[in-house]
């Protein structure tokens, strides 16, 4: 298996979770996103990580992969195995991809003080919405979206999570002191061993989003 991964990217770093998570042996190809090679290109048409190669097949969009990667490798799971769960959990994926990050990154990149502060509460309310509807649903029974093991759903969650200083720094937001299952939630996350592998550190993202901060 071939993954094609940028450092920088949450998406890939999705894929390079569930990598780590379940033990997939697979060479990692470092992307240059300003010079793209054909060999890359080849294997993800839109031109974007992450991507992977695996028994002659080209896969790219992270959740596509990372399903994929579940059902062709599938211990440990990641999926819950009730039907309604697992739809819940896509669900979910979808929510942050549609709706939370068309507000997350847009608070980064946006260059209207106004809309950035309309942007800034939005977000404080995606947090909420989390807190009490994701996570809420299942703070009995673990600190993860499903309970006590995590699953496809943290792993779309956490690269942005773990990005988050680099919003704080530039546009002073954070997570609410009253949502207290999403604060447990990040904690456990970065006790995993798989991020704690792959993780960067809070000055690598401050520096690296400078320019998408600084040009808006």
């Amino acid at each position: 298996m071939e993954l094609y991964s940028a450092r920088i990217c949450p998406f890939a770093e999705r894929t390079r979770l569930v990598l780590v998570e379940k033990g997939i042996e697979h060479e990692h190809v470092e992307v240059d996103l300003s010079d793209k090679s054909e060999r890359f290109m080849e294997v993800s048409p839109y031109g974007k990580v992450p991507a992977i190669m695996h028994n002659g097949v080209a896969l790219y969009e992270s959740a596509i992969i990372n399903e994929y990667l579940d059902d062709v490798f599938p211990e440990p799971a990641l999926s819950p195995a009730d039907p309604v769960l697992r739809a819940r959990g896509r669900i979910w994926v979808h929510y942050c991809d549609d709706k939370f990050l068309n507000d997350y990154y847009p608070l980064l990149t946006g260059s209207d003080a106004d809309a950035r502060d309309d942007l800034r509460g939005r977000v404080l309310d995606h947090f909420h919405f989390i807190d009490e509807h994701g996570l809420g649903a299942s703070s009995d029974n673990g600190p993860y979206w499903f309970g006590a093991a995590p699953t496809l759903v943290d792993f779309a969650y956490f690269p942005f999570f773990e990005r988050l200083p680099a919003w704080s720094h530039y546009r002073s937001i954070s997570i609410p002191s009253e949502c207290r299952r999403l604060k447990r939630w990040i904690a456990a996350m970065w006790m995993r061993a798989s991020v704690q592998e792959i993780a960067n550190s809070a000055d690598y993202y401050v520096e690296h989003y400078k320019g998408y901060a600084d040009a808006a």
